[in-house]
C-alpha cells in the first residue's frame, strides 16, 4: 500500500501539537509531527532520574470541561492518585493556585507525562527535528530543518511555545493578507518565565507536612512541589521548585549556578539546613511557563499565502481557557478547523 504524503506538518509535541495531530488523523488527513527535543510532552513532560519519574513542568492534571475530563479519565485508574495535591498550603497573600479551586485534579505515579504518550499513540512522531525556517512555497510551505533538509506540505500547523512560535514565523508571514494586525496583537501577549530546580535527597530524609506549598514571603521561591509523594514508597526524596517571575526575569540569562545557588540557599531557610543540601540537583529553565492571567488571543491563529499554503498556530495562547486545558482544547479546534476544509477533503479523496 502507498504511504501518503502528509498534507499537514505539525511543528512541537506538547499537548496542543499531539491533540492537533491526533484530530487530524482520525479524521483521515495524513500528517507528521516534528519536536526538536528528544522527547514530547513540553510543559507537560516528565523526566526520568535514575528510573524515578519527576514532572519538572505541570505538577499535576485538572480539568473543568467535560471534554478534557473524559481525556484525562481515559488515562485509566491504574497509576492515578486522585486528587493530588491532596494536602496544599497556600499562605496568606499567596496567588490563588491554577486547577485548586472548582476542578478535579490528579497526579499520575508514572508522571504527568502520561498524557502526552497516550495523545501520541499511533502518530508519526520524530524527535530531535528542530526547525530552522519556514517559507512560502506557493501552494505549499517548506519547513528547513536544523540539518539543512527540507519538508513541504499545503498545511503546516505551528504548536510551540509563543516566543518560538513568533520567531519562526512572524517574519516570513507578515506581509501575507491580514497578518500584520494579528502579529501584534500576539507579541502584546505576556508570558512568565519560570526558573526550575529539581532537588533530590538520601533515602530518610524529613517528611513535609504538605504536597505542594505556595509561600507568601519569599523572595524568590513561588512553589515548592514534594514530587515524591505521588511515587509511592519506592521512591528517593525529591522536591521541585519553580521561582516566582521577578526572580526568573533577573537571572534568566545568568549562569545556571548562580540562580540554582540562590534557590537551594531559600528553600534551606523555609525547610531547615537539609534541604539546602541535596544529593543532586538539575535545573531547567521555561522561558514561556505560562500567560499571565487573561491574556490570549482567544481562538486559533492561520495566515494563508497568496496560492494557498496555510501556517496556522494552536496552544493555549490561542484558546478560551488558561494552561493544559487550552491547550488541548486549541489543538482540536485546529485539527477540525484544518480537516474540514474543502481543499484538504479534495487531497484526501485524491
Amino acid at each position: 500500500m502507498a504511504v501518503m504524503q502528509p498534507l499537514v506538518l505539525v511543528v512541537g509535541a506538547g499537548v496542543a501539537g499531539l491533540t492537533c495531530a491526533r484530530e487530524l488523523t482520525r479524521r483521515g488527513v495524513p500528517c507528521v509531527v516534528l519536536e526538536r527535543g528528544p522527547g514530547i510532552g513540553g510543559r507537560c513532560g516528565t523526566l526520568d532520574l535514575d528510573g524515578q519519574p519527576v514532572d519538572h513542568g505541570t505538577p499535576f492534571l485538572h480539568a473543568e470541561s467535560r471534554e478534557f475530563g473524559l481525556e484525562l479519565d481515559a488515562l485509566g485508574d491504574a497509576g492515578k492518585v486522585r486528587g493530588w495535591p491532596l494536602r496544599v498550603r497556600e499562605d496568606h497573600r499567596s496567588r490563588l493556585a491554577p486547577g485548586l479551586r472548582g476542578q478535579r485534579r490528579m497526579a499520575r505515579h508514572g508522571g504527568v507525562g502520561e498524557l502526552p504518550a497516550s495523545l501520541a499513540r499511533d502518530l508519526d512522531v520524530r524527535c530531535g527535528r528542530g526547525i530552522a525556517s519556514l517559507t512560502d512555497a506557493g501552494e505549499h510551505i517548506r519547513l528547513t530543518l536544523d540539518d539543512g533538509s527540507t519538508l513541504e506540505a499545503p498545511f503546516v500547523a505551528v504548536a510551540t511555545a509563543l516566543d518560538d512560535a513568533l520567531a519562526l514565523v512572524a517574519g516570513e508571514v507578515a506581509g501575507w493578507p491580514g497578518a500584520a494586525a494579528r502579529l501584534d496583537g500576539m507579541k502584546q501577549l505576556r508570558w512568565v518565565p519560570t526558573l526550575t530546580l529539581i532537588t533530590r535527597y538520601l533515602p530518610g530524609a524529613r517528611d513535609l507536612p504538605f504536597d505542594l506549598w505556595r509561600p507568601a514571603s519569599t523572595a524568590i521561591l513561588g512553589d515548592v512541589i514534594v514530587d515524591s509523594g505521588k511515587r509511592g514508597s519506592a521512591r528517593q526524596p525529591t522536591l521541585v521548585l519553580h521561582a516566582r517571575e521577578s526572580f526568573s526575569r533577573d537571572y534568566l540569562d545568568r549562569d545556571t549556578d548562580e540562580w540554582a545557588s540562590e534557590m537551594l540557599w531559600e528553600v534551606g531557610e523555609l525547610l531547615g539546613p537539609w534541604a539546602a543540601r541535596p544529593v543532586a540537583f538539575h535545573p531547567h529553565v521555561w522561558r514561556c511557563a505560562r500567560l499571565r492571567p487573561d491574556q490570549s488571543m482567544g481562538e486559533v491563529m492561520t495566515f494563508e499565502t497568496q496560492r494557498g499554503g496555510c501556517v496556522s498556530l494552536c496552544g493555549d495562547a490561542f484558546a478560551a481557557q488558561a494552561g493544559l486545558e487550552g491547550a488541548y482544547m486549541s489543538g482540536i479546534a485546529l485539527g477540525e478547523q484544518i480537516a474540514t476544509l474543502p481543499r484538504v477533503r479534495e487531497l484526501v479523496r485524491a
